[in-house]
């Protein structure tokens, strides 16, 4: 009775155990995620920041070069590492899916010998060959009426 407790404390672990790395992961892609979204965000504003500065310098001010304005350089570069940070941040998302489909393979090749082997249909009387006949009662009819099956 004892070592049935412990394969039930030892699988209710190994589940718990399970479900905490695939919330790690999970939590783990949700940040990034969040991150990829916070660099978007702030290349779409500096666009719009890029594109304010550079209507300033031709509308109000008449400057045909705006190429050699510092502002503008500066909001370029700094778009510039924002893409960079995008393509990391990227790179390590698909980085971390790889890695839990790797894992995932691995556990369910694992997985599919103990399945197998669990698997495997045990002998019983039930599959020599032999039925048992299941009575029915007549279907009624929507209205409450029985339904005439054709048998007696």
């Amino acid at each position: 009775m004892a070592n049935l407790w412990d394969d039930i404390a030892k699988t209710i672990r190994e589940g718990v155990d399970a479900v905490v790395e695939k919330t790690e992961e999970l939590t783990k892609m949700g940040r990034i995620k969040v991150d990829i979204l916070n660099i978007k965000r702030n290349i779409e504003k500096s666009f719009t920041e890029l594109g304010g500065k550079v209507y300033h310098l031709l509308a109000e001010k008449n400057q045909t070069t705006v190429a050699e304005d510092k502002a503008v350089k500066e909001i370029i570069e700094c778009i510039k590492l924002l893409e960079k940070e995008l393509e990391a941040k990227n790179a390590e998302l698909q980085a971390v899916r790889k890695k839990e489909s790797e894992a995932a393979a691995s556990k369910a090749k694992a997985a599919a010998p103990a399945a197998a082997k669990a698997g495997k249909p045990k002998k019983t009387t039930a599959s020599k060959g032999t039925t048992s006949a299941k009575k029915t009662a007549p279907k009624k009819a929507a209205g409450g009426e029985k339904k005439d099956t054709g048998t007696k």
